[in-house]
């Protein structure tokens, strides 16, 4: 019983050990974060225009909810894809809020429908004109084109970005890079692409926190689609949507949404080379993942311990009554 008793435990702790090992390696979700800027006033604009470029977002009450999300996540696109501009310049992103402190500098900018989009270009002083400087982004009806707004941020800025953050998660990446090496397979590499696919599954399973969640079940659904309808899958549709994004009759959330399918289809489609490194992240996750079901089945099928006569306690034994003589 004792040896029983220890190889419980020792399997116990060897799972608490697997899943502590799991938890602290899953997956980052790539993505970045930056402050937009506030400026409040003409010499705030042209002091950041002296060496970099500037995307101003300006707005009003009644507006203010777009510039933010906006502003924010060009940022974080400059930094996750392209610092640099077309012109050689970096460009900063900020914003300005229309008051009546400012109504005169405002229309300065030749700022028309609320909220407003301008880039400014670098090398202002304080003598420049903003005639010299200053492109901005036409509207038309009061409503946020997303094809025409990245047509004028891929110009100028160097990207095209719009809507919520687009993530995505370099180890899944990896493992469909993995994936998508062994083709249309049969026979063993088949189970190896099943049990790639399985990795994944289970990762997202552990890991609860958002956007991981979210996200996992995108690449869990590419996996699946790409066993079901072969490797070609993910290329196909990533024309497809690509051709949705271009269509001009979708909502910012609907863009938004295309882009981060796009992103995840992109990593089976256009599979990146894999490193040494890559590949020992792959095999140690495989064999924490053999580990964690090795030891789960056999703690499940392991037989109950039992009671020896010397656990027993004093009161487990029945004791049998004796009839007492008075006489």
């Amino acid at each position: 019983m004792l040896g029983h008793n220890r190889l419980r435990a020792c399997l116990t702790a060897s799972l608490a050990i697997i899943v502590a090992a799991l938890l602290s390696s899953l997956p980052a979700v790539v993505s970045a974060s930056q402050e937009c800027l506030q400026i409040k006033e003409e010499y705030d604009l042209r002091n950041l225009a002296r060496n970099d470029n500037v995307l101003l977002i300006v707005y009003d009450d009644e507006s203010a909810s777009v510039p933010e999300d906006i502003c924010s996540n060009l940022s974080q696109h400059a930094l996750t894809e392209k610092k640099i501009g077309p012109n050689g310049s970096a460009t900063l992103f900020a914003t300005l809020e229309v008051t009546a402190a400012n109504q005169n500098f405002a229309t300065t900018l030749n700022v028309g429908r609320l909220p407003s989009f301008l880039f400014i270009s670098a090398g202002m002083d304080d003598a420049s004109m903003y005639s010299d400087h200053i492109t901005v982004y036409e509207q038309e009806s009061g409503k946020i084109d997303p094809v025409a707004f990245s047509d004028f941020t891929r110009k100028h800025v160097g990207f095209s970005p719009l809507g919520n953050d687009v993530f995505t998660i370099i180890f899944f990446d990896s493992v469909a890079s993995r994936f998508i090496s062994y083709g249309n397979a049969s026979g063993l590499n088949r189970l190896k692409q099943k049990g790639l696919a399985l990795i994944v599954k289970i990762a997202t399973l552990v890991g609860y926190k958002e956007p991981f969640k979210s996200i996992g079940k995108l690449y869990n659904r590419a996996f699946a689609m790409s066993l079901q309808h072969g490797v070609e899958y993910s290329s196909r549709h990533v024309a497809r949507m690509e051709n949705n994004l271009q269509s001009g009759n979708l909502t910012p959330g609907e863009y938004h949404e295309l882009q981060q399918k796009i992103a995840i289809l992109k990593s089976f489609s256009h599979p990146k080379v894999l490193t040494a490194e890559d590949d020992k992240k792959i095999y140690t996750h495989v064999a924490l993942h053999i580990g964690l079901i090795v030891a789960a089945l056999i703690l499940i099928f392991l037989p109950a311990e039992g009671k020896s006569e010397e656990d027993e306690e004093p009161f487990d034994t029945p004791v049998v009554a004796k009839v007492v003589d008075d006489k």
